[in-house]
């Protein structure tokens, strides 16, 4: 599969954008306009069924409203993030087909979509509470992002750090928790 430096690029950064969403209820608006905007489609559908609890989500993105005598086609990319949840993304073009470079980078979404979707989740499960300890907020939210499987880069990134400061704050938190690394640290705060 061939792809023009453009295509990576722009992929690369709506999986940025997807990688970005820390709530799966915002993920649809967060990351289907950049979706559509990549593979030049007129609409994009989301849609997610919760089997457990029966629950339903069907979030619509139109760029043009449909033509009369639909002739385009449609990209669907299906993912299932953890058991239980089957989400569903149809990516519709009104006027001409997709190509087969446009289908092989949808393709490509669903790993993102499937990943962003299970660490939201597991940051709904995962809350490490960190008590009986000196840690100060900003360890204790770094370390929140460390349990939540974050790289030193991303959670300078989010939090508007450098990475060498976000290395700093997890020297003084193993020092405080008396462990050796990350795996240690968040094994402690998780029981």
């Amino acid at each position: 599969m061939y792809f023009s430096l453009t295509t990576v690029r722009h992929l690369v950064s709506v999986v940025d954008t997807i990688a970005g969403v820390t709530d799966p209820e915002r993920f649809p608006q967060s990351g289907l306009e950049a979706m559509c905007d990549l593979l030049g489609a007129d609409a994009v559908t989301y849609h997610a069924r919760h089997h457990p609890t029966g629950a339903v989500r069907h979030v619509e993105f139109r760029r043009r409203p449909p033509e009369n005598g639909y002739a385009g086609g449609s990209v669907t990319v299906s993912v299932q993030p953890y058991p239980g949840l089957d989400v569903t993304v149809v990516f519709v073009r009104w006027a001409r087909p997709f190509t087969d470079v446009e289908h092989d980078v949808g393709a490509l979404l669903r790993e993102p979509i499937a990943s962003v979707l299970c660490r939201a989740r597991s940051d709904r499960v995962v809350d490490p509470t960190i008590t009986g300890t000196d840690l100060t907020a900003r360890e204790r939210q770094i370390l929140r992002l460390v349990a939540r499987g974050r790289t030193n880069v991303a959670i300078a990134h989010e939090l508007a750090l450098s990475p060498r400061t976000v290395a700093k704050h997890l020297e003084h938190v193993y020092r405080k928790l008396r462990v050796d690394g990350r795996a240690a640290a968040v094994a402690r705060v998780l029981g």
